[in-house]
Order: structure tokens, then sequence, then C-alpha cells
């Protein structure tokens, strides 16, 4: 299993989006015929918090030009601190985990759908600098950003039995209990971590694989 492009937290993201500094927020270009977009291609996540963890699952259900839509479900341990904040739609009737998440998915980075008007939002561009940003304004007029703050120059993220460059992006947040969240991704493996840094510091780290890479 190698990395995933995308998962869980949607909810993070509820706007509709603008652009400001160094990056347009709403487009994305790159090849769009990647392994990583294939139908039937596989994910899973490994996400832990307070000492403990669990497992999510994703697939591939539809592919157009880039844009793929991924059916993700997991099951919530009883005292995960963010389920309750997952919007309905996004839930079985048992507040499990069980939805359909759009993105744009390329050789040149990540965009999403899942504010919720539908607009793009770029997640992460592989040849972004730190200090670019990315910004969503909502509907009541508050800003949503996202922020470059780091990109490797030595392989330096622990990831799976080796360490990768990322580029790590930094969100803000408008969710109770959430001070910010913070995504690394890698041009060959696509999304490869998400840290939910709650306002009482503690840390819920995800993990992402896919069974394709962005690029083989």
């Amino acid at each position: 299993m190698k990395k995933i492009a995308w998962l869980i937290f949607a909810f993070v993201v509820l706007a509709s989006c603008d652009k400001e500094g160094n990056g347009n927020s709403n487009t994305l270009g790159g090849d769009t015929d990647i392994p990583m977009n294939s139908i039937g291609n596989e994910f899973s996540g490994t996400i832990s918090f307070d000492n403990d963890y669990f497992n999510t699952d994703g697939v591939v259900t539809e592919s157009d030009d880039g844009i793929v839509s991924v059916d993700v479900t997991c099951e919530f341990p009883e005292d995960f601190p963010l389920a309750d904040l997952l919007p309905e739609s996004y839930t079985d009737n048992d507040g499990n985990l069980d939805a359909t998440l759009e993105f744009k998915n390329t050789s040149e980075g990540i965009l999403d759908y899942l504010n919720e008007d539908g607009e793009p939002f770029v997640l992460v561009k592989y040849d972004s600098e730190v200090g670019d940003k990315y910004v969503c304004e909502k509907k009541d007029g508050t800003k949503i950003t996202r922020k470059v703050t780091a990109k490797s120059t030595d392989d330096d993220y622990p990831y799976g039995y080796y360490n990768i460059k990322t580029v790590t992006v930094e969100q803000d947040s408008r969710i109770p209990g959430i001070e910010k969240i913070v995504y690394n991704a890698n041009h060959r493996f696509g999304l490869v971590g998400v840290d939910i840094v709650m306002e009482d510091d503690e840390i819920i780290h995800m993990t992402l694989y896919s069974e394709n890479d962005v690029k083989e």
C-alpha cells in the first residue's frame, strides 16, 4: 500500500473560494491521467488519538478528467473526539463515516470540492513555496486560509519504512475545539498525513495510503 490523496475531514472546509497571496485558490493544472485516479483504486488510513487508533477505507468509484469520487467508510470508536462534528450527510444511521467525497487530483496537486457551495479549493500544489496561501471566504464573510509553512529539501517526513520530502500546509479552523489542521503531501504519494490540532493541544494524526501512486 502507498499513499492516498484524500480522506475523512471534509467538514473542515465550509466556504466559497477566493485567491490571495502567491497562489490561485480555485484552479489546478497538471496531468490528470495518473494511476491514483483509476476507478477501483483502493485507499486505507490509520487514525491515532490519545494512545488509541482505528482504520478507515476508501475506493475510487468515478474518475473524469482528474475529478474523482471516493467512497470512504470507517467505524468510529466511542471516545473519538471528532465523531460528533461530522455533518449527518457524511454518516450512517449509527454515526459512522459513510460518504462520497469529490476531488481533483493531478500531477500538480490536489483540489477539493468539499465546501458547502461545492466550489473548488486548492489543498496543495507540489511546486508551491513557503508563504503561498489559498483562501476560502465563507458565506458569512469570514475566511479560511491554507498556507504553505514548510517544504522539505531533505527526506525528513516519516513514511512507512522510510522518509520522504513533503509540502506542509496549515489551515486555520472555524470549528469549536479545533485550533488548526496541518496537511503533508508528496508529489509521488499525494496526501500522506493530516494532523488535527485541538485547542487542548491533543493531536489527532492520520496516516493515509493508496494502492496506486500519483506517479509510478
